[in-house]
């Protein structure tokens, strides 16, 4: 069922309301305290406190009662503003290379079993693959699928390779040897490369950026397959592994 226009989940107003009052806080609050701000019953807060202290984003003093700030809280300002930095130092690369390939730049991470794309450059003038901020990708989705799966532990590949490769295309790699030699090799080379894999007719290069705020990030370029030229996949990894490593010097650098 639909839920109606601006509908609101009461509980998490609430819980985002004890956060902020919380925040707010220099001492911490206890939940008659929140309950009188709030003005919501002490059951009410209790149960919401006890939900949001389970899920780290509250921690109460075994003493006074009170309730501050988890870890989560502290956990997801860094890795945002690691990623807001990561994207500020991959800006002027991704933009280079765009210019310099003619071809289509992404940056993008890996969180909750998905590829995210957190930035995009597209080439002027020529017509290109569009895929904007928030597009999400699965983690099998070609060369971006294969840099993310080869930096997993072994464990959590084979989870994906028990839960079955999605056949995206006639050319889509699904048996599992085959899958993990090209990730022994990505692993090996810093880079992953594939044709038709996911999309038919488009091309795409990928390299890792590494693990920023948690989430491992990747730098990316695809086109289509009708102009490619030989040699122009392993010149188009060669400019990713170059930008990599300026932005991984930048990086360093700030930090």
């Amino acid at each position: 069922m639909a839920l109606p226009q601006g509908y609101r989940a009461p509980s998490v107003g609430r819980a985002l309301a004890i956060l902020e009052l919380v925040a707010e806080s220099t001492q911490g609050l206890g939940i008659s305290e929140l309950s009188r701000r709030l003005d919501i019953s002490k059951g009410t807060v209790s149960g919401l406190c006890s939900q949001l202290e389970s899920g780290g984003a509250l921690t109460r003093d075994p003493a006074s009662k009170r309730y501050g700030l988890g870890p989560l809280i502290s956990n997801l300002a860094g890795r945002g503003f690691i990623h807001a930095q990561l994207k500020e130092l991959a800006s002027p690369e991704m933009t280079r290379l765009r210019d310099e390939l003619g071809e289509s730049i992404f940056l993008g991470v890996l969180g909750r079993g998905e590829v995210t794309v957190v930035e995009a450059r597209q080439p002027s003038g020529v017509i290109g693959i569009s895929a904007g901020p928030g597009t999400r990708l699965p983690v099998t989705a070609g060369a971006v699928g294969k840099v993310f799966m080869a930096g997993m532990p072994p464990a959590a590949v084979e989870r994906i390779i028990a839960q079955g490769i999605t056949q995206h295309t006639p050319h889509t790699v699904n048996d599992p040897a085959r899958l993990l030699a090209q990730l022994s090799k990505v692993r090996t080379q810093g880079y992953a490369m594939e044709t038709d894999e996911y999309l038919l007719g488009v091309w795409g290069v990928a390299v890792p950026l590494g693990a920023h705020g948690g989430l491992p990030a990747a730098l990316w370029s695809i086109g289509f397959a009708s102009a490619l030229k030989p040699g122009r996949l392993e010149q188009i990894a060669a400019a990713l592994k170059d930008a990599r490593l300026r932005i991984d010097h930048a990086l360093l650098a700030q930090n």
